[in-house]
């Protein structure tokens, strides 16, 4: 009998990353999922949280879905001191870049990793500079990794959704304080839940028909932001 794949999540406490790996765990999937606290840009910090998770084994899927909150924070680029910069933006870069560095020692061959980030970079939004750069650059990272760990069959793809989907996953808005994003338009699709549409993309990027897909960007927001 074949052993059920296993997903490791690196994700933040809340937000896409959370709701994605509950709901993972929920319908009987094989989740590990990152302390919620761990500094993803401390290397060593990293390597031992996977080896302490994953064991002398191996992981099928990774999800990859952190953004530091400081980011979510709208102020002119102009008011940001260095250190607020480095944190709301070279922070983050730091974290994926080492997250993962660090997630390819545990990985699979033919294995999978699908970076879920917003949208925000798509349009740009001029008091959210930091998360802009920030998503852009790891973007960018993700096809460089792609085309690197292909000798291993390895796939890498991102998947990006509407900035409040990232933030929120299936928790509450009451309490979040929700940056303003220009809104292009109204969606082409009806609403419907994010985490729904993530997870399909997730499941269909992990079947072997899905093996020659890797280095792309997909886009669930039902059809809001149309990627040329």
């Amino acid at each position: 009998m074949a052993t059920a794949p296993t997903t490791l999540v690196i994700a933040t406490k809340s937000g896409i990353g959370a709701s994605l790996a509950k709901r993972l765990r929920d319908r009987g999937d094989s989740v590990l999922h990152t302390d919620p606290s761990l500094d993803l840009a401390d290397a060593s910090a990293v390597a031992d949280s996977l080896r302490s998770l994953v064991g002398s084994g191996t992981v099928d899927r990774v999800v990859l879905a952190a953004i530091d909150p400081s980011a979510f924070r709208a102020a002119p680029i102009n008011s940001l001191t260095e250190a607020e910069w480095d944190q709301a933006a070279e922070y983050s870069m730091r974290a994926a870049f080492v997250a993962l560095q660090q997630a390819y020692e545990v990985l699979a061959d033919g294995g999978r990793v699908i970076l879920i980030l917003p949208t925000v970079a798509t349009t740009g939004v001029a008091d959210l500079v930091p998360l802009c750069t920030a998503v852009e650059a790891i973007r960018v990272m993700a096809k460089a990794v792609a085309r690197r760990w292909g000798a291993r069959s390895i796939t890498v793809n991102t998947i990006e959704v509407e900035l409040a989907a990232f933030m929120l996953g299936d928790e509450d808005a009451t309490d979040v304080v929700m940056p303003v994003v220009p809104v292009l338009g109204q969606s082409a699709l009806p609403p419907g839940s994010a985490i729904d549409d993530v997870l399909g993309l997730v499941d269909m990027l992990a079947t072997p028909a899905a093996g020659a897909i890797t280095g792309a960007l997909l886009v669930a927001d039902r059809g809001t932001v149309m990627q040329p």
